[in-house]
């Protein structure tokens, strides 16, 4: 790959190269959000020879992994082995000019489901830089897990690194066995699965699919499913793909079935390919058959394709609602270091941490919407009623709770500070039930909007259950959920919410969230970051979260509209115009695309 090639050198050869034109690169620098020594890559993680944790079974092993100390994301539990290849892929981008700490915790996972680390045993750590990975023979490192800053017989991490090649094309396939070996003896049949591993430019093979077992047949078909051809083969149609049959066992210690060589490219011809079975010594054994059932590769609708163009082109628009924590726990606002505390007046004093996270995303988010009307409103506070409200309008109009644009926001909230006073608890379902009352009449209106519902507090919620019960409703809405956590509280709660591990949340009937649309983030991770970066960090998901929205309820994006075709004359002269008239509105319309706004929201669209 270009990184484990010569990435550094390259990555230094471009910063020279851009400082050509480094007043049109200042902008992106100064955002945070973009940087000219960058590279989009991708991890996977193995380890080997853990140690047990617990008399009578193997570990059931899970890593968190950690950059610059914030947690970007957990494997899956591999149960029963204590040598696993996680499938779980983590994708980032790669700093040149940067120090990019990386922290593996690796545990043993004793309470099923829980979330909570301390419920776990730790295995031990893996620390290096993202440079020391890249910059490693064949970008894989490999190192003795650590526990309290000493080694021992904790065993080993191995990453393995690679550029990723973006592409918007998605593999749908379904695969079949035919008469597979048996390894259950003369009384019983193999339990097969498979596994799909693709090949590296050293010659090892990664894992990057696992299908499901199927009980006491040689002959199964599997369950069609769907994997992005980045994920499969990194974009490569022609990459080695390796397919692997094995025999599940309870116990983790999977017996062999056999194997297959093939690559996407022939995957698409849909053939039957020969498994075959290695003995010992390297004999081989035809083991049946891989019948490709179905192997369709086509192109994914992107996020761009559905806000392309604005209103005025039919294009989906964004909504944001902010809700505002006023709850007693901020501090007094009057006293300088609360949370609240707004020098108006100035002086120096620096934005609170409120005015900084509104800053910050409703000034991304605020280009993709026409009228730019946002609806704001507080919760936790006490009125002049001395009633406490969970959901009070900040600039005190009910009917009307619309302000115009950022600094509509910031007067708003300025202004709210003078009328309420902080009370308490934290709850977050009404104010959530509000801004999904919004998204459903725009859905009954058959507008194109999105509503993303930036919520900004400081404390433990304390209507969990309450909460997740309007998660879940809003989860089938055009709708999706922010929250910000400023202060210095753990934010568990927080964190549960969150989806990012896949357990996803339920309510209080059982039912589980059709798609996870929380993403939670802590300012003080990002206070002494470059600006931008909380609004990237915050912002990340929101593309994919918006696509799962699309795709569930079978929206198109609108059609492209092409409104160049009016421009140049008849004729001959006139077919020249209409085409150079189409490439300047395309050229201008990547030239917006180019803003913070759509760095930001462009990360994850493939």
């Amino acid at each position: 790959s270009w990184i484990s090639r010569r990435g550094p050198f390259v990555a230094l050869e471009r910063k020279m190269a851009a400082a050509v034109i480094a007043q049109g690169d200042a902008a992106y620098e100064a955002t945070g959000t973009f940087s000219d020594c960058h590279s989009s890559v991708e991890f996977f993680i193995s380890a080997s020879g853990l140690k047990k944790m617990d008399t009578f079974s193997n570990s059931d092993a899970f890593c968190v992994v950690y950059i610059n100390g914030i947690e970007v994301g957990r494997t899956e539990v591999v149960y029963d082995n204590q040598s696993p290849h996680f499938t779980k892929q983590f994708q980032l981008d790669y700093f040149f000019e940067e120090v990019q700490d990386v922290l593996i915790l690796c545990y043993d996972e004793d309470r099923k489901g829980s979330h909570d680390l301390n419920h776990h045993d730790l295995q031990g750590e893996f620390r290096c830089t993202m440079a020391e990975l890249m910059c490693s023979d064949g970008s894989t490192l490999t190192k003795q897990l650590t526990k309290k800053g000493r080694s021992g017989n904790h065993g080993s991490i191995t990453l393995h690194a690679e550029e990723m090649q973006m592409c918007s094309e998605f593999l749908s396939f379904q695969l079949a066995g035919k008469k597979l070996v048996n390894k259950d003896g003369m009384f019983g049949k193999s339990d097969p699965f498979f596994t799909i591993k693709r090949s590296r430019e050293d010659g090892s093979w990664i894992p990057v699919y696992k299908s499901i077992h199927i009980m006491n047949n040689l002959n199964p078909t599997w369950p069609g499913d769907m994997l992005s051809v980045q994920q499969l083969a990194n974009g490569d149609m022609h990459r080695p793909l390796r397919i692997e049959v094995w025999d599940y066992e309870k116990d983790g210690k999977h017996d062999a079935m056999g194997a297959v060589e093939t690559s996407l490219a022939e995957m698409v011809e849909r053939p039957q390919l020969a498994v075959v079975e290695t003995k010992k010594g390297g004999k081989k054994k035809a083991a049946g058959h891989i019948k490709v059932l179905q192997a369709d590769v086509f192109k994914q609708h992107t996020f761009l394709d559905y806000i392309r163009g604005g209103a005025q082109n039919q294009a989906w628009e964004l909504n944001m609602v902010v809700g505002i924590d006023f709850t007693g726990s901020n501090g007094n606002p009057a006293q300088p270091g609360t949370l609240h505390y707004c020098n108006l007046q100035g002086g120096g004093a620096p934005p609170n941490p409120y005015e900084q996270t509104i800053t910050g995303l409703a000034s991304v988010l605020e280009q993709y919407d026409s009228d730019q009307q946002l609806p704001c409103y507080g919760f936790g506070a006490r009125g002049p009623d001395r009633k406490v409200s969970h959901c009070f309008p900040l600039n005190g109009n009910p009917q009307n709770p619309y302000v115009h644009g950022v600094q509509g926001v910031l007067n708003a909230y300025h202004h709210a500070l003078t009328q309420w006073g902080l009370s308490g608890p934290t709850n977050f379902a009404q104010i959530i039930g509000a801004a999904s009352s919004m998204s459903q009449r725009h859905v009954q209106q058959q507008k194109k909007t999105y509503t993303i519902l930036l919520i900004i507090t400081d404390g433990a919620i304390t209507d969990m259950q309450a909460t997740k019960n309007a998660i879940v409703a809003a989860a089938a809405l055009p709708m999706s959920i922010i929250i910000v956590g400023v202060g210095n509280e753990q934010f568990d709660a927080m964190t549960e919410l969150d989806g990012d591990e896949g357990m996803g949340l339920h309510n209080s009937q059982g039912v589980k969230t059709p798609r996870d649309i929380v993403q939670f983030v802590r300012f003080n991770d990002f206070a002494q970051a470059a600006p931008g970066r909380l609004a990237k960090e915050a912002l990340h998901e929101l593309p994919g979260q918006m696509m799962k929205y699309f795709k569930s309820h079978n929206i198109e994006p609108p059609p492209v509209q092409a409104h160049a075709a009016q421009i140049g004359g008849s004729g001959g002269g006139g077919g020249g115009g209409v085409a150079t008239a189409q490439v300047i509105e395309v050229s201008a319309q990547e030239a917006a695309m180019g803003s913070l706004g759509a760095q930001v929201l462009q990360a994850h669209i493939a």
